[in-house]
């Protein structure tokens, strides 16, 4: 079993390897990217002899960094080069832990840059709409949907932010309201009050910008999104 030392040596080996991210825990190394706070973070497995890094985004528009890092948009796991779930033991070599490292780079390495292009940043999202358990729940897409949302909103584009509305409109209709209204209300509802943002786009980017600049968020290293 390895020791709380060398757990703490194989974390600090991470957050080494992705140099555009900063220490947020010792288990999660984040950077801003205009709108959201995007990063890896190690989880244990039930057990403690292994780790799985994950792929995490939060938003930075709500009220407050509490909530915003409470409100997970999504999280990502990581497959090896044998395409199965990729977990690593505390115990792993470091030429194991250096493949894992490149394995984690070819799949999420673009969107961990100074400059993130949008197309890679939707891709992220198209692969998270193609996992199952997605599909089967409106409540995971609709925070997968607002952040496209969002971040046409803070690009500013007309016929971006006109693609983007038409999609949401889209995949909302074939939401089970069922499973959907006792959470998050009306669909109707959900969608106007997030078109309704178009509206008060300053509320939106004063927003984004007071929380950027509040508590541990504040000494994340800034990235931008290229649209």
């Amino acid at each position: 079993m390895a020791s709380a030392k060398e757990k703490k040596e194989i974390y600090k080996l991470w957050g080494k390897a992705f140099p555009y991210l900063a220490t947020f825990s010792p288990t999660a190394f984040y950077m801003t990217l205009d709108i959201a706070v995007v990063g890896i973070r190690l989880i244990p497995l039930i057990g403690g002899e292994e780790y799985r890094p994950h792929f995490m985004c939060f938003p930075l528009w709500k009220e407050n960094n509490e909530k915003n890092m409470d409100d997970l948009i999504f999280m990502q796991e990581f497959c090896n080069a044998k395409n199965m779930q990729l977990d690593i033991s505390f115990l792993a070599s470091p030429d194991t832990i250096n493949k894992a490292i490149d394995a984690v780079h070819k799949q999420v390495g673009k969107c961990l840059q100074e400059h993130v292009h949008i197309k890679d940043i939707f891709e992220i999202l198209k692969k998270q709409f193609s996992d199952l358990t997605v599909q089967r729940n409106p409540i995971l897409q609709s925070l997968l949907l607002e952040y496209e949302f969002m971040i046409a909103l803070y690009i500013n584009n007309p016929n971006f932010i006109n693609e983007v509305k038409e999609v949401i409109i889209k995949v909302s209709k074939n939401w089970n309201p069922e499973f959907f209204e006792p959470q998050c209300g009306k669909i109707e509802d959900w969608r106007k009050q997030l078109f309704d943002r178009l509206d008060n786009r300053d509320a939106f980017l004063n927003q984004v910008q007071n929380n950027l600049c509040e508590g541990k968020i504040a000494k994340l290293p800034r990235s931008h999104m290229v649209y």
